[in-house]
C-alpha cells in the first residue's frame, strides 16, 4: 500500500475503523433470566433443584441464587451463549414461603437483573383409621373414624371394596375434605361389614386400613307402671319384663345403688327367668326410685324409673310454746308432725279462727325414716280478748286418716309493756355529744338494752345511760363510725319490746388536699418497698412518636405507664385522689436494658384513695436490637427489667384487659417515611451472673417497614417467643 498517496490513507482510515468496531460491540447485556422448578407440587422431603439461565452477554454473566440477602449458590456454568446456576435443596418445614432470587448481571450493567421463585411445601397425603372396629345397634348411630394429612381434594369411602355413593343416601353423612369421617345414622343390619377410607389430592391417592362395624338387634327391658304406692306392712310387686332380645343378667337398682337380693329375706325375684321384683312387709324405707337393669352379655338397657311410695299414718302431733304471754307481745308457738308418707298438712287457730299469715310451715323428707316432718311455727301478737281461748295445731292425712289429728293449749294473756323513741333521727357534727331518746310508756321493765345495726352496745367509755331509770343513750365525741341504726329494747322478764328504728347520721367534718397529703406522708419512707414479700407492678407501653430509625437502632417518644399499690399512700375519706411528685414516694426501679433512662422532666405520680399509684413518666427510648429482615421489613426489641429487685421483691407483669393493652398505640402519630406492620408484648423471667434471683423481663416488640407500594413479607410478625 502507498501511504504517500491520498487514496492510500483513505485505506488506513477504514482500516483503523475496521479495528475499531470490535471493541464497541464487544460488550453486550446478558438475558433476563429464567427460572425453572424440578417439580411443580412441592412435598416435605422431596429434593428439588432450581435452575437459573441467562442467554448471551458479553463478557459472559454471572448468574447467583440469593435467599433473603444470603447468597446460597455462587457457582454457575457458561455453554456458548446460556449461562447456567442451578441451586438443589431438600424441602423441610423451614422452605414453607420461602422466596429465592435469582441475581444476572455484568460489566455492563450497573443493577443485576433479577428474577425470584415463590416456594409452596404441602405434607404428604396420609389416610388413617385410629380405630378398626366398632359396635352398634340398630336404630343407633356411629362415627367411622378417618384422619387425613396433606392437602385432599376428594375423600371416599367404600363398604366391601364398593363406592359408597353418600351424596344420594341421607342414611350416610360426612366424607367430606373437611369432615372426612363417615357418620351412619338410623343403623340396620345390612350396614355391617368392612368399610375403608380413601383421599386423593388430584396425584396421589391413599386408603386406610379396613374397618369392621358389627350391629347387633338391640335388648329391651321395659315396666309397664312406674308408680306403686303400697301401705305399709303389706306386699308388692315391680314389674319388669323382657320385650326384645335375650337377656343374660337381670339387676335391679334402689337409688343408683345396686339391690342384693338373696341376702334380704323381704325381696324375691330379680332373676332372667323371674324378672319383676316382689318386696313383703313395705317399710317406709323402701321408698325411692328402682330400675330394672337388663343385660346380654354386650349391651345393657334399663327401665324408666319406677317410684315406690308406701303410704303411712303420721304420729300425734306435739304442740309447744308459752302459755303465759304479754298482750301486743310477739311470741312463737312450734307445732310438729312426723312419721307420715306422702306428706301431711298443718293447721293452727285460735277457737275458731284460723291463722294465715302467722303461720309459716316447713316439710322435710327424713330419708333415715323414709317419711316426712312437717313444723309449723306461729309468730303472732295476742291481745287481751284471747285471754284463756284455746290454741290448736291439726294435722290432715287422706291417705290415711279420715278426720284430723289435734293437739291443744290454754293461753293466759297480760297486759304489755310499752316503750317508745319520740325522736327518729339525729345528725349531730363530729365531736358534738348527743343523746338519743328513749321513754318507757307503760308496764315496769326489768332491763334496758340498746342495739346499733342489730349488734348488741356495750355501754362504756363515751356512752352512758341505757339503764331501767336513765333508758336514753348518750354519746360523746360523736365520730363517723358512730353512724347508723340504733334501737331501744326493754323486757319485763316475760316480753321484750323495742323502739322503732333511731338513725343517726353524723356530719362529717371537711377534709381538705392539704390534710390528705399531710397525713399520708407523714413518717412515709420512699427507700422502703410498699408492700412485703413482693410488690405486684404492671407496665405498659405507649409510644408518642419515631424519633429515629437508621435500620440498626429505633428511638420512640414514649410514655411508660406503671401501676402499683402502696397502702401507706391511702387515706379513709376525702377527694378520691391527689397527685404527688415523683422523686417524693418509692417507685419501682424498671431500666430499659442497654439505655440509662432519663426523664423530660418530674413526672407526677396520681394517687387513688386505696393506695393505687399510677406513674406515667415520659421519655425518649431507644432499642439497638434491630434486625433486618426481607422486604424492607426489621424487627425491633426493647428490654425492660428491675434493677435490684428480682421477683420474690418486685413482679412485673402486663395489664389484665382488653381495655388497657400492653402496647397502646392511641397517642402514636405516624411517621412519614416507615410504618409499624405489627407489635407485640413478652414477659419470661431470666437470671443474670453478676446478680442472684429470677428477674420478669418483659420484652416490646415492634415491626417495622418502609412505606411502599410492593413489599415482600407483608404478614411479618414479630418473633414473640416466651
Amino acid at each position: 500500500m502507498d501511504l504517500n498517496t491520498d487514496h492510500g490513507v483513505d485505506k488506513l482510515l477504514i482500516c483503523l475503523v475496521l479495528l475499531l468496531v470490535p471493541a464497541v460491540i464487544a460488550q453486550v447485556p446478558p438475558g433476563s433470566p429464567v427460572i425453572t422448578s424440578s417439580k411443580e407440587r412441592i412435598e416435605i422431603g422431596d429434593t428439588i433443584t432450581l435452575t437459573c439461565t441467562s442467554k448471551r452477554g458479553i463478557p459472559a454473566p454471572s448468574v447467583k441464587w440469593y435467599r433473603g440477602e444470603n447468597e446460597i449458590s455462587p457457582i454457575y456454568n457458561t455453554v456458548g451463549d446460556l449461562t447456567t446456576n442451578t441451586y438443589t435443596f431438600t424441602a423441610s418445614d423451614r422452605d414453607q414461603f420461602a422466596v429465592y432470587e435469582c441475581r444476572v448481571f455484568n460489566n455492563v450493567l450497573q443493577n443485576p437483573l433479577t428474577n425470584t421463585i415463590f416456594i409452596i411445601v404441602y405434607k404428604p397425603l396420609e389416610v388413617n383409621a385410629p380405630r378398626l372396629s366398632y359396635s352398634a345397634q340398630t336404630s343407633n348411630s356411629v362415627t367411622l373414624q378417618c384422619e387425613v394429612t396433606g392437602t385432599a381434594t376428594n375423600i371416599y369411602w367404600y363398604k366391601s371394596n364398593q363406592l359408597l355413593q353418600i351424596g344420594s343416601n341421607n342414611h350416610f353423612s360426612g366424607a367430606s375434605v373437611q369432615t372426612p369421617s363417615l357418620t351412619i345414622t338410623n343403623i340396620a343390619l345390612s350396614d355391617g361389614g368392612e368399610y375403608a377410607c380413601s383421599a386423593t389430592n388430584g396425584i396421589d391417592t391413599k386408603r386406610s386400613r379396613n374397618i369392621v362395624l358389627s350391629v347387633q338387634a338391640p335388648l329391651a327391658v321395659i315396666a309397664p307402671s312406674t308408680l306403686y304406692t303400697p301401705m305399709t306392712s303389706t306386699s308388692v310387686t315391680l314389674t319388669c319384663r323382657i320385650t326384645s332380645g335375650t337377656a343374660t343378667d337381670i339387676k335391679w337398682y334402689k337409688d343408683d345403688q345396686q339391690l342384693f337380693i338373696a341376702l334380704n329375706a323381704r325381696y324375691s325375684g330379680g332373676s332372667v327367668g323371674t324378672p319383676s321384683l316382689v318386696i313383703t312387709n313395705v317399710q317406709l324405707r323402701d321408698g325411692g326410685k328402682y330400675i330394672c337393669s337388663g343385660a346380654d352379655g354386650s349391651v345393657t338397657r334399663n327401665t324408666t324409673t319406677i317410684t315406690l311410695s308406701p303410704k303411712a299414718t303420721p304420729s300425734q302431733p306435739i304442740l309447744v310454746g308459752p302459755q303465759s304471754v304479754t298482750a301486743g307481745s310477739s311470741n312463737t308457738w312450734t307445732c310438729t308432725s312426723t312419721g307420715a308418707f306422702p306428706a301431711q298438712t298443718l293447721a293452727m287457730r285460735i277457737g275458731n279462727e284460723l291463722f294465715t299469715n302467722e303461720l309459716a310451715t316447713n316439710s322435710l323428707f327424713e330419708s333415715f325414716a323414709g317419711s316426712y316432718r312437717v313444723v309449723g311455727r306461729l309468730t303472732w301478737a295476742p291481745s287481751m280478748i284471747h285471754n284463756q281461748q284455746i290454741m290448736y295445731c291439726d294435722v290432715f292425712h287422706p291417705q290415711t286418716l279420715n278426720s284430723k289429728q289435734t293437739a291443744s293449749m290454754q293461753l293466759t294473756v297480760r297486759s304489755s309493756l310499752s316503750i317508745t323513741a319520740p325522736r327518729t333521727f339525729y345528725n349531730p357534727a363530729e365531736t358534738e355529744t348527743v343523746t338519743l331518746a328513749c321513754i318507757v310508756t307503760a308496764g315496769n321493765p326489768t332491763g334496758i338494752s340498746w342495739k346499733h345495726d342489730n349488734v348488741n352496745i356495750i355501754i362504756s367509755g363515751k356512752m352512758s345511760g341505757g339503764t331501767i331509770s336513765n333508758p336514753a343513750l348518750r354519746i360523746s365525741n360523736v365520730d363517723m363510725s358512730d353512724a347508723g341504726n340504733y334501737v331501744c329494747e326493754a323486757t319485763d322478764g316475760s316480753a321484750t319490746v323495742r323502739t322503732n328504728n333511731i338513725q343517726l347520721s353524723p356530719i362529717e367534718r371537711t377534709v381538705s388536699e392539704f390534710d390528705i397529703i399531710t397525713s399520708i406522708l407523714k413518717g412515709y419512707n420512699k427507700f422502703v418497698r410498699p408492700i412485703d414479700p413482693v410488690v405486684k407492678v404492671t407496665h405498659s407501653l405507649i409510644p408518642k412518636e419515631m424519633v429515629k430509625f437508621d435500620h440498626e437502632m429505633l428511638a420512640f417518644d414514649a410514655l411508660q405507664c406503671i401501676t402499683w399499690n402502696d397502702p401507706r399512700l391511702s387515706w379513709p375519706r376525702g377527694q378520691p385522689r391527689v397527685s404527688l411528685p415523683s422523686s417524693i414516694i418509692w417507685l419501682p426501679d424498671i431500666v430499659m436494658l442497654g439505655q440509662k433512662f432519663t426523664k423530660d422532666f418530674e413526672d407526677k405520680a396520681i394517687i387513688k384513695k386505696n393506695g393505687d399509684v399510677t406513674y406515667c413518666p415520659e421519655s425518649m427510648i431507644m432499642s439497638e436490637h434491630c434486625e433486618g429482615m426481607a422486604g424492607n421489613v426489621w424487627e425491633c426489641e426493647f428490654k425492660l427489667v428491675s434493677w435490684s429487685y428480682d421477683k420474690v421483691m418486685l413482679d412485673i407483669f402486663f395489664p389484665i384487659g382488653i381495655n388497657v393493652p400492653s402496647i397502646d398505640m392511641s397517642m402514636y402519630y405516624e411517621h412519614e417515611e416507615y410504618e409499624i406492620v405489627s407489635k407485640c408484648a413478652t414477659r419470661r423471667e431470666k437470671t443474670y451472673p453478676c446478680r442472684v434471683g429470677t428477674y420478669p423481663e418483659l420484652t416490646y416488640t415492634f415491626v417495622i417497614r418502609r412505606h411502599q407500594s410492593y413489599c415482600r413479607n407483608l404478614n411479618k410478625n414479630p418473633t414473640c417467643n416466651s
